[in-house]
């Protein structure tokens, strides 16, 4: 074995490692804030339970900018609720269900106090209940859930937490659920989640 093939096997070997921790890196969530003070409940109205087909940092979609996002499976039409109290920042409701391109997604965003913005996405279309400058509180119907955009076919409802409008520009937060079972470490993926009353596991829509 020559010493430039050495060499080269060496620097491979040293470049796997590398690319192999980096996405390991890539792939780490949290920390996450505390349930049980979490100023967030779930998206939907309280004694409702719906199943998490995608949760944090995995393999599909929720990567990257997008990797503390949720998609809750919901039939259309499904009443969607604020997490948090906030002002609407910004509707779009154009698209139909079945429109399956990259941008073409229903959403509404809200704005927190904290300056946050949490952004409900895959809406039906003109499934608005609000409109742009309303202040919502925590749980307020604001949305009916629909099929709009690339949701793999599958209808749902994508939540995601941002410091700014769009997560390409600043990523997304890690989001807790104060009012539902234990979640220390976030929503699970492949687990239903009952939304319970308010209080009952936290401090709601400060």
């Amino acid at each position: 074995m020559s010493l430039r093939f050495k060499f080269c096997y060496a620097a491979g070997i040293c470049l796997l490692v590398a690319l192999a921790v980096w996405s390991d890196r890539q792939d780490d969530c949290g920390p996450f804030p505390d349930w049980r003070t979490s100023p967030y409940v779930l998206p939907y109205p309280v004694g409702t339970t719906y199943y998490l087909n995608q949760g944090n940092c995995s393999t599909g979609g929720h990567h990257g900018p997008y990797k503390y996002a949720y998609d809750f499976a919901m039939p259309i039409g499904t009443t969607v609720t604020a997490v948090r109290a906030g002002v609407v920042a910004e509707i779009r409701m154009k698209f139909r269900n079945g429109q399956a391109g990259e941008g073409e997604s229903n959403w509404i965003k809200i704005r927190h106090a904290d300056g946050t913005i949490a952004a409900y996405s895959h809406l039906t279309e003109n499934g608005a209940l609000v409109k742009i400058g309303d202040r919502v509180v925590a749980g307020q119907p604001i949305g009916l859930s629909g099929n709009s955009g690339n949701t793999g076919g599958l209808p749902h409802l994508h939540f995601h937490l941002c410091p700014c409008s769009e997560p390409v520009d600043c990523g997304t937060l890690p989001v807790t659920f104060c009012n539902t079972e234990a979640n220390p470490h976030g929503l699970q993926a492949g687990r239903s989640y009952t939304a319970l009353p308010y209080g009952a596991g936290g401090s709601a829509g400060k």
